[in-house]
Formats: structure tokens, C-alpha cells, sequence
């Protein structure tokens, strides 16, 4: 029979195994992370270490005592310090001291860098070495101690001493220029250059222009923003006309051309303006000068055109003349034969006219004949032509029509005539002769048949049509 504590005791035995074996699976796991860790730090350090090696930088890094613990072959290189000293972790100051003793620096320079070194504070310098230039920047470290890092800038300061040297040609060339030349920062259109030039024609000392805003040369500002959406969209404008002011107030007329580039490490805007205030002088001279000889010409023109409708116009009753007749006769009788439409004329004169202008005198006379022109006129169609072919006798062209409806238009007019009376004269009346073209006669002939008609109107009593017979007169059935 077991004893009565023996149970308790093996159960604590077991329950300790137990802990242990927990315990034992805890370091193991523990031991694993670590080893990981480890493993991990290494590969970083492999990796920053490989970094540092091959960095294109000289580099060192000194402890929180400011000895050396790490620097690259490129220090090495660039120093030319033995690897065996770099190596055996030398105090900064010592490492600095045989910088200045193998390269005769002075004392002074190494008392500097010693302070410096030993300063919590970053900077940067630049020196030669070996006919070589180079930037060196120190970093100060959390836990004390720096890193430095040497950089060659040999070919970066060669770079910059070339484009000093061609901006410094650019500056001269711009000053020499015969034009005024601008430089403007496309940034914010503030002035970075302007030539002796420019400066003259802006009326301003190189100071007033310098870093001025470049709309303050501008008559309108509008313009400007005119010519900078221009140089955006095209990257350069040619010859544009716009207006500038100069110091004093005066607006003059420039032509600017611009194109984009770079100076100064800008982007900017090269701008070369030329005074062109006299040829818009002169232009405006000459639009005046063709805007008087066009009102002349006018002037010319309606002159002319009054003397060709004196030319054609009788002067008392307004009427074509005897001139205008012939000439538009011409015409109608070349249509009458090339289309085969008749074309006839009616003449006439005013009875007893010469009784008018002794008895009544001559004004009166000249009252009746404008009056017998206004009430003809007014019977006429548009295509129809009436004359005063002289003195009382008037002729009437009528084309496209026959001896038939040119009877009835005489009997018409003959009737308007002689139905109401004259002012100053009484009842007047006029006697009619009408003839057709016969399609081979010249006017002249024409008419002179109408006149022989007219003579036999007379004739027979006055105040009546007669006609020529000569062609038709089967189809005249009028009784006269």
C-alpha cells in the first residue's frame, strides 16, 4: 500500500518536468529568433558595407571618441593615404594633420579643420587636390562621431566655369546688340537684363529696369498677356506690333520678337524690340493721305457725274437731251434687230409755241415746257425714253412696240396735253407724228419720217397723230 504523501510528491515531480520542458521550447524558439536576427543584421551590414565600397564618394565615419571606424577605398584613393594607417583607427586630428603636412597647407588650416571636425554642427566645403576639386559635407552621428563624404566636382565646376564664361559672352553680346534686347523670367515677366538699348528706348537707367515687371513698359497690359500666350503656344513670335510707354509717359509703337531659352539657370524669355513709332507715323500719314485723295476721287467722281448727266440732260425740263436720245436710240434699234422686236418713236411740238413766248414772254414759255414734260413723263412706261430734241419739239423712244401702240400713246399724251391749262399760258396744245422702224433705216431716218408725219398733223389743223405709212398700213384703222 502506497504511503499518503508519496501521491503529492510525484505529482509535483511531474508538474516541474513539465515547466522545464516549457521552458527549454521557449529558449529554443527564442534562440531561433535571435539567430535570425543575427542573420539579418549581418546580410544589412553586407549590404552597407558593399554600399559604402562602392559608393562613387570618398567616405569615412569616426566613433563617438572621433576615431576612424569605417572608411571606403575611394578615401583611400582620393586621400592617398596607406590603407594599413586608415585601418588602424586613427584619431581624426591625426588623420587631418597628415592631410596638412602631405599637401604643405598651413597651420592655420589645420587648426580650423581640427575644430571643425570636432563641432556637433553639418557643413560642406569644396578644396583641390591634385589639380582636382572636390566637395566634402560631415554629418554629425546621434551617439557622437561624424560621417563625411568627399564628392568630386571637377567636372560639375568645369561644367559651371563654361556656362559662366558663355553666359558672361551672352551679357556682352546682348550689350553690344544695336537692337534693345530684354530678358524676362517666365516665371513672373520680371526684367533680368536689359540692354543699354532697351534702357534708352524705355526712357530708364538700368536700376529702374532691373527686376521691374515687365508690364509696367506696357501702354496696355493686355498686350503682354497677348504676347506671352503667343510665345507659350509657339515657343517664339515674330515681329509683333504693340504699344510700349516710355518713362515719361510717352506711348510709342515697338516691334518685339521673343522666343524662349535659358539664362541665369532661368527659363525666360529673350526679347529683342525695335522703334517703329515713325513708320506708324508715317502710316497713319499715308491712310490720311488715301483717305483724302479717296474723298477726292469722290469728289471727282460725282463731279463726273453730274457733268455726264449735264452731258445727257436738258438743263430746263430735266429731260435726256438731244445726245442721251441718240445714244440710247442706238441701242434699242441694235436690240430690235438682233431679238426682231419692233421699236418705234413718237414727236411732237407744242401749237403755236412761238405766239407763247411773244405774247407771254419767254419765262412763261419756260413754264409751259417743263410742264409739258412733267405731264408726258408721267404716261410713260419705265422702258420709255422722252427727249426735248429742241427747242418746243420732244421726241419719245418706244421700244418694243408697234406703230399700233405707238398711235395710242400719242393720242394719250395728246389728250393730257390739251385738257387742262397752263400755268400763266392758258389751254396749249401739240401736234403728233408717229413712225415704226423698219429694221434697216438709221435714226435719223426714222425720226425724219416721224417729222414728215408731224408736219402733215400741222398741216391738217394742228392738236392731232398722224402717222408714216410706210410700213403696216393695212393694220391703221385710227381715225384722226
Amino acid at each position: 500500500m502506497t504511503p499518503a504523501y508519496t501521491l503529492p510528491v510525484a505529482m509535483l515531480a511531474g508538474s516541474a518536468g513539465l515547466a522545464v520542458a516549457v521552458l527549454a521550447l521557449w529558449f529554443c524558439l527564442q534562440n531561433r529568433r535571435l539567430r535570425h536576427e543575427v542573420a539579418a543584421l549581418r546580410a544589412d551590414r553586407l549590404v552597407m558595407e558593399s554600399t559604402i565600397d562602392n559608393m562613387a564618394e570618398a567616405l569615412i565615419v569616426t566613433d563617438p571618441e572621433l576615431r576612424l571606424s569605417r572608411f571606403n577605398q575611394r578615401f583611400a584613393d582620393v586621400t592617398g593615404f596607406d590603407v594599413a594607417f586608415l585601418g588602424s583607427r586613427p584619431h581624426i586630428d591625426e588623420v587631418l594633420r597628415r592631410w596638412v603636412g602631405e599637401n604643405a597647407l598651413a597651420e592655420a588650416l589645420l587648426e580650423r579643420s581640427i575644430h571643425r571636425a570636432r563641432s556637433r554642427e553639418p557643413f560642406h566645403h569644396t578644396f583641390t587636390h591634385h589639380g582636382r576639386s572636390f566637395e566634402g559635407k560631415h554629418v554629425p552621428l546621434p551617439g557622437g562621431g561624424f560621417v563625411r563624404t568627399i564628392s568630386d566636382v571637377t567636372e560639375r565646376h568645369q561644367t559651371d566655369a563654361l556656362l559662366r564664361a558663355s553666359e558672361a559672352r551672352l551679357r556682352r553680346l546682348l550689350e553690344l546688340a544695336p537692337v534693345a534686347i530684354i530678358v524676362i523670367a517666365r516665371a513672373d515677366a520680371r526684367i533680368l537684363l536689359a540692354n543699354r538699348r532697351a534702357q534708352e528706348l524705355a526712357g530708364r537707367s538700368e536700376a529702374q529696369m532691373l527686376h521691374a515687371h515687365l508690364h509696367s513698359l506696357y501702354s496696355d497690359e493686355a498686350e503682354l498677356v497677348r504676347l506671352r500666350q503667343a510665345v507659350e503656344r509657339d515657343g517664339e513670335v515674330s515681329a509683333m506690333e504693340t504699344r510700349f510707354r516710355r518713362d515719361g509717359g510717352e506711348d510709342y509703337w515697338a516691334l518685339i520678337s521673343a522666343v524662349q531659352g535659358e539664362f541665369g539657370g532661368q527659363d525666360v524669355y529673350i526679347a529683342a524690340v525695335a522703334d517703329i513709332t515713325a513708320r506708324k507715323l508715317m502710316e497713319k500719314r499715308l491712310e490720311e493721305a488715301h483717305a483724302g485723295l479717296e474723298a477726292v476721287n469722290q469728289r471727282l467722281r460725282e463731279a463726273n457725274a453730274e457733268l455726264a448727266e449735264a452731258a445727257s440732260t436738258d438743263q430746263l425740263t430735266g429731260l435726256a437731251n438731244r445726245r442721251h436720245m441718240e445714244a440710247a436710240a442706238a441701242r434699242e434699234l441694235t436690240r430690235a434687230v438682233r431679238y426682231r422686236h419692233p421699236v418705234s418713236v413718237v414727236l411732237f411740238d407744242v401749237d403755236w409755241f412761238k405766239l407763247v413766248n411773244d405774247r407771254l414772254g419767254h419765262e412763261t414759255g419756260d413754264r409751259v415746257l417743263r410742264e409739258v414734260a412733267a405731264r408726258v413723263l408721267g404716261q410713260l412706261r419705265a422702258s420709255d425714253i422722252v427727249a426735248r430734241w429742241g427747242g418746243e419739239e420732244f421726241l419719245v423712244l418706244v421700244p418694243e412696240a408697234g406703230i399700233l401702240e405707238a398711235i395710242a400713246l400719242a393720242e394719250k399724251l395728246r389728250r393730257i396735253l390739251s385738257e387742262g391749262p397752263f400755268e400763266g399760258a392758258g389751254r396749249q396744245s401739240a401736234s403728233f407724228g408717229v413712225a415704226q422702224f423698219d429694221g434697216r433705216e438709221t435714226f435719223s431716218g426714222l425720226v425724219g419720217r416721224a417729222d414728215c408725219a408731224l408736219y402733215r398733223a400741222k398741216a391738217d389743223g394742228r392738236n392731232r397723230v398722224k402717222w408714216d405709212l410706210t410700213i403696216e398700213q393695212d393694220r391703221v384703222q385710227v381715225d384722226d
